[in-house]
């Protein structure tokens, strides 16, 4: 691995190919492709800048983690910790292309003992080739400075906030070290066993997109802050993803998942408009088997629900052909711009993904064959939103 300075005041750190497999692998530990793939980047984020930070200025700097084993919040919440000896920073990785502010989930804030000392502003090429450590701040700035958004719980600080020069991290690590970074912050409610319970039984349930959304933060930094409670809830999950799938062969006999309709339900067939005609036809078998779902990429926005089309038809020696198609919802012209459609292995790899453009009225994904056995996962994703169906032949 290798470093760069693009811009004097900023970090360029080249991540190295087996760097990028060993983080691939050890994220297939987490219950979802969403997950794993928060895993990997922050992965690769943590590593790069570890191992430089050792190298040229901590040599005692380690990760933070509440106890031996795999970090279970990468689960649930973006960003990673490492202790340069007393200060603790936290790094926030980001994909996005737009470096006008930095995004801190409210856990790495306002739980007592994951706050930290700084926050790094980090963006990972799409590549994942390299990391781009652009600007820190510290707890109290980030308390003191950010826009709270309630919807996302994030703090959202604008960058012109943020310190972009690295050099300054440095100075103010090496001559502030007495000096305080954090706020107090007051304690979360203790748990009993029987809400603890309770509760890690409820958001193991896959129905559950997002569990840190689900209840009142109190309640969630609480279970969180448990080392013990977040492992079980990650343990939970896990077991609760591997089970659900949507079984294709039982489609080729009739039988229908509850939440996957006839297409009818979402597009007229008596509609003249150009688009039904255009979906209705392009693409699709007029003997393939199709059904279709809302998917809600829980944004409250009309907009952002779509619909996601499978159609199949058997072949010869136990082999299915497969086109999966992303449509508009709620009589929406278009797709969202960027929307991602992705199709992943057994094993969470991109096996073909497609994004939409502006004003385009569906996408696909390119027709694939599987056999009876073979499982797969598609993936609907939008900014830092994903939802992701599970199937079997």
């Amino acid at each position: 691995m290798s470093s760069a300075f693009t811009d004097p005041k900023q970090l360029l750190l080249e991540i190295s190919p087996s760097l990028q497999t060993s983080s691939w692998q050890e994220s297939q530990i987490y219950a979802t492709p969403s997950s794993r793939w928060r895993a990997y980047i922050n992965q690769i984020c943590l590593y790069a800048f570890l191992n430089w930070v050792k190298a040229e200025y901590v040599p005692e700097a380690s990760i933070w983690y509440s106890s031996p084993g795999i970090p279970a919040f990468w689960e649930f919440v973006n960003g990673t910790a490492i202790l340069l000896k007393e200060r603790r920073v936290v790094l926030i990785p980001s994909e996005a292309i737009d470096d006008s502010e930095l995004e801190v989930p409210q856990e790495w804030v306002d739980i007592p003992n994951w706050a930290a000392d700084y926050y790094l502003a980090v963006q990972v090429t799409a590549d994942g080739e390299s990391v781009r450590i652009w600007g820190y701040i510290t707890h109290q700035e980030l308390k003191s400075l950010a826009r709270y958004d309630q919807v996302d719980r994030t703090y959202c600080i604008d960058a012109r906030y943020l310190i972009q020069d690295l050099n300054a991290f440095w100075m103010t690590y090496e001559f502030c070290g007495t000096e305080k970074m954090k706020v107090a912050i007051a304690p979360l409610p203790q748990l009993s066993t029987a809400q603890a319970e309770n509760l890690v039984q409820r958001l193991s349930n896959s129905s559950v997109t997002f569990p840190r959304l689900a209840v009142p933060f109190t309640t969630w930094g609480a279970l969180l802050e448990d080392e013990q409670w977040r492992q079980r809830l990650h343990q939970q999950r896990l077991r609760q993803f591997s089970q659900v799938q949507v079984n294709l062969t039982r489609w080729l006999e009739q039988i229908y998942d509850a939440s996957w309709q006839a297409i009818e339900t979402f597009f007229q067939p008596n509609s003249s408009s150009l688009a039904f005609n255009f979906r209705s036809s392009f693409g699709l078998n007029a003997a393939a088997i199709k059904r279709a779902k809302l998917i809600d990429l829980g944004m409250e926005i009309e907009a952002h629900k779509v619909i996601l089309l499978v159609a199949l038809i058997a072949e010869a020696n136990q082999q299915v052909s497969i086109r999966v198609q992303l449509h508009p919802a709620c009589n929406e012209p278009y797709l969202p711009a960027t929307i991602k459609l992705v199709l992943l292995s057994d094993q969470g790899e991109i096996i073909q993904q497609v994004q939409a453009r502006v004003q385009d009225i569906y996408v696909q994904l390119k027709l694939f064959d599987a056999e009876v056995g073979e499982c797969f996962s598609i993936q609907v994703a939008l900014d830092s939103c994903q939802i992701t169906e599970n199937f079997v032949i």
